[in-house]
């Protein structure tokens, strides 16, 4: 897992002023992470993720959790988010990030996406890519405030695929 950025931790609010924390996973939260997937609505809502039962969130998150940074939402001590940065290649990274519903439509997912665009590039990464299904509307909406743009030929797609360069793209050849 990489290394915690160094603008984490961090107390920021919503847009309704409302305080919320943002900081590195460590180990110790596993447990209350795994209560947050628990909780999670709708089940399998984004791309069949997060699985639905306990036994299938705890082998997804053996999965994930073992490579990447992941970054944490607290909301009066309770994690609440989860933001993942996972690894394409040296270059790029696979933005990925689940809100639970008691703090959704707040802004906290478009301050988390321009957190994750910040940690990439401190990571030196030069693009961060996404996929989001196309019915999650509020979802493109974050990710377009927060500066991605979906790919062509991805419009009609079952999946939108959307990316934010961080340096300039390389030419076509």
């Amino acid at each position: 897992m990489a290394a915690a950025p160094p603008i984490l931790p961090a107390e920021l609010r919503d847009k309704t002023g409302r305080p919320f924390r943002v900081r590195p996973f460590n180990p110790a939260d596993r447990w209350g992470l795994e209560e947050m997937y628990r909780a999670f609505d709708p089940k399998r809502g984004a791309q069949g993720l997060p699985p639905g039962d306990g036994e299938s969130i705890r082998r997804w998150l053996d999965q994930v959790l073992a490579d990447g940074t992941h970054v944490l939402v607290e909301v009066d001590g309770e994690i609440l988010g989860h933001l993942m940065l996972l690894p394409i290649d040296p270059a790029c990274c696979e933005l990925a990030n689940f809100l639970h519903q008691a703090i959704r439509n707040r802004g906290i997912g478009t301050a988390l996406n321009l957190l994750a665009l910040e940690i990439a590039r401190q990571q030196g990464r030069g693009r961060v890519w996404l996929s989001v299904e196309p019915v999650n509307r509020m979802a493109i909406r974050s990710y377009e405030k927060a500066g991605f743009r979906r790919l062509p030929g991805s419009l009609w797609a079952p999946e939108v695929e959307m990316e934010v360069w961080l340096e300039s793209p390389p030419e076509a050849g």
